[in-house]
């Protein structure tokens, strides 16, 4: 028999009752059985005396059995009854006393569990009054131009002039320490290299641009890059050994001795198939094409701060009750080897809200019809390996790669966890209001900073609390 209780809507005591006509009948075979298959000394296999293993053995195989019965007529109910618990069913601490004599079982034997579980809730926020912001670029012009210029300079050609010096251009001097105006006797000697438009000394950047390889020049080699530590200036600028510690002055006499210029590629042919790898063939079509992959990067991190916003919205939307009590309590059981009852209760704020983003997650899912196929998991990977192999290798080779992958069950889980996340996304996009706002991208990498410090600080909480709990 099992009775159940409601303390309220999240947690209730159940109690299961077994009577003796139910326990002999177990009891007995438990013992037989058990006559069998263990070894006695002193006797031969399953020949021992019944009443010899009922006073050697007979308590142990009483309390196995009585719990065995309890604990499948309780879940029995519980799976009945679709009860999702959270935790697992706790025994209260007050019980009937009841005797584990194994010839004369008590008439019945009752005992009450405490058990916490997910209450019924309506899904609140779901719906197109309310609205939502995603961030998108507004300069994508700029940063497409940006990019090909980038592009240009990574793919032009390298050159050491020896006639003038330009603002992007590489200057390496060779340098001697000065002791006033002369050099110094057995002075420090080195060769300094600086990109021209990053020193700081506006004049001596000024005066460098008038100069060409074979040109000398005195100057304050602290005014060539903002180096405010001392051992970065000895270091990155002097080159000086860290196990040198002889004082070096500022000042120093160099002799231009190589300028390095990386010149722009010209937008031809060559160009445009060596960086893009064909389909493009003038300036349009390359910024077109720019332009889709810089969409496609801010476009999954806009998807990502909308659904951080999506989860912080809902959760504050759907306050349930939780079984704060419960949940403490059986904490406090399962981890007693590793944290006090004070600890338990200081990560217990976090966990409940861990949890009560698991139980709505799930909610949604079901709500929306969110689920992951093998269909899925081979779309994804077939992306990735598209992606690894740049587009070079043909559709069945893709396809037995991602198949193996399929089969990797530690790697679905995570992979799972991406799709999942992407899918829901997606879903909850269609259930409520969104709308595009275009901001700088120098505005957008901000935010996008300081949620990535504040989602690492989250993540190193919560892994925390789960190495602790």
């Amino acid at each position: 028999m099992v009775a159940r209780q409601d303390i309220d809507s999240c947690s209730c005591h159940i109690t299961v009752t077994i009577n003796r006509d139910e326990l002999k009948p177990k009891l007995d075979a438990e013992l037989k059985r058990f006559r069998q298959r263990m070894p006695i000394k002193g006797f031969r296999q399953g020949q021992a005396p019944m009443d010899f293993v009922k006073k050697l053995y007979g308590s142990s195989i009483f309390s196995e059995t009585l719990n065995e019965m309890l604990s499948e007529r309780l879940y029995d109910y519980l799976q009945n009854e679709k009860i999702q618990v959270l935790g697992q069913p706790l025994p209260v601490d007050e019980q009937e006393a009841f005797s584990f004599k194994i010839s004369n079982p008590d008439p019945e034997y009752r005992v009450k569990y405490e058990v916490g579980f997910v209450p019924e809730f309506d899904i609140s926020g779901l719906d197109k009054a309310s609205s939502y912001e995603r961030l998108t670029i507004s300069n994508l012009d700029e940063l497409a131009e940006e990019d090909l210029n980038y592009a240009r300079k990574r793919m032009g050609k390298r050159a050491n002039p020896e006639n003038d010096i330009q603002d992007n251009d590489i200057v390496r001097i060779a340098a001697r320490e000065l002791d006033g105006d002369a050099i110094k006797e057995g002075g420090w000697e080195t060769s300094m290299s600086t990109l021209v438009k990053n020193i700081v000394d506006e004049q001596l950047k000024a005066q460098i641009l008038t100069l060409k390889k074979g040109d000398t020049l005195r100057f304050n080699a602290r005014h060539l890059e903002n180096q405010e530590k001392e051992s970065f200036f000895r270091k990155y600028i002097l080159n000086v050994p860290d196990n040198d510690q002889r004082p070096i002055g500022d000042m120093f006499e160099g002799v231009i001795e190589e300028v390095n210029r990386v010149t722009d590629a010209d937008m031809d042919d060559e160009f445009f198939n060596n960086y893009f790898g064909g389909g493009v063939s003038s300036k349009d079509e390359a910024i077109d094409k720019l332009k889709d992959g810089i969409r496609q990067y801010y476009g999954e991190q806009s998807d990502a701060l909308l659904m951080r916003e999506f989860q912080e919205r809902l959760l504050a939307a759907n306050r349930f009750e939780l079984p704060a009590a419960f949940i403490g309590r059986w904490l406090t059981l399962t981890n007693r080897d590793k944290l006090t009852p004070e600890q338990v209760q200081i990560a217990l704020p976090a966990f409940l809200e861990n949890l009560r983003w698991s139980i709505l997650r799930d909610a949604l899912k079901q709500k929306l019809g969110v689920e992951i196929t093998e269909a899925d998991l081979m779309e994804h990977y077939s992306k990735q390996i598209r992606s690894y192999f740049g587009g070079q290798v043909d559709d069945m080779f893709i396809a037995t790669m991602a198949e193996r992958m399929v089969k990797d069950k530690k790697e679905n889980e995570k992979v799972e966890s991406e799709i999942e996340w992407d899918k829901l996304a997606q879903a909850i996009k269609q259930e409520v209001t969104v709308v595009d706002k275009p901001i700088p991208s120098k505005e957008f990498q901000a935010i996008i900073e300081e949620i990535s410090q504040k989602a690492k600080a989250e993540r190193a909480e919560s892994e925390s609390l789960t190495e602790s709990l």
